[in-house]
Order: structure tokens, then sequence, then C-alpha cells
């Protein structure tokens, strides 16, 4: 299991945070795999800020739909993905 550090942008960073959004599409740089953490932080791609105030959004990796499929391409990827259980102190 990995934990990849993510920028996302701000609409789909906020239905994510809401639970509204259950996928990420990416491009296959980092060899993504069932059960990855995935840890996405706000980002303005307008202004360059990265909004490190905002507490990061943790899901971890259930599925994946790699590129060359259904019209995807090779170099992309489609992860479901499900929130972290709740973490005890």
């Amino acid at each position: 299991m990995k934990v990849h550090r993510l920028k996302c942008w701000s609409a789909p960073f906020r239905a994510m945070q809401l639970g509204l959004k259950r996928f990420e599409l990416r491009k296959n740089d980092r060899n993504y795999q069932v059960g990855d953490v995935l840890e996405l932080t706000e980002f303005d791609p307008e202004t360059g800020d990265c909004f490190d105030w905002c507490v990061p959004v943790r899901v971890f990796v259930t599925y994946i739909t790699p590129g060359g499929q259904f019209g995807l391409p090779e170099d992309m990827v489609v992860m479901s993905v499900a929130p972290l259980p709740q973490e005890r102190p």
C-alpha cells in the first residue's frame, strides 16, 4: 500500500469531501494499485495555490479500470475510491 499525495481542483475536491464523488481519473504515472491511499489537497489551477490550511481528503482505492479499455487512453486510469475508516487516536 502506498500513500499518494495529490492536488485536486476545487470542484472535484469538494464533491469528494461531501462523499458525492467516488472515483478519481488520473494519468497512471504512479502505478496506482488497489489498496493504495489517495490524499487529496484542494488546488486552484488558475492561481497555482494549494490550500494547505484545508484538511486533505483521504480515500482508499477499491477498484481500478486501466487505460486501453472502454475508450480510456492507455496512460490513464479510473480508480473507484471509498472513505478511509475513521482512525482512532
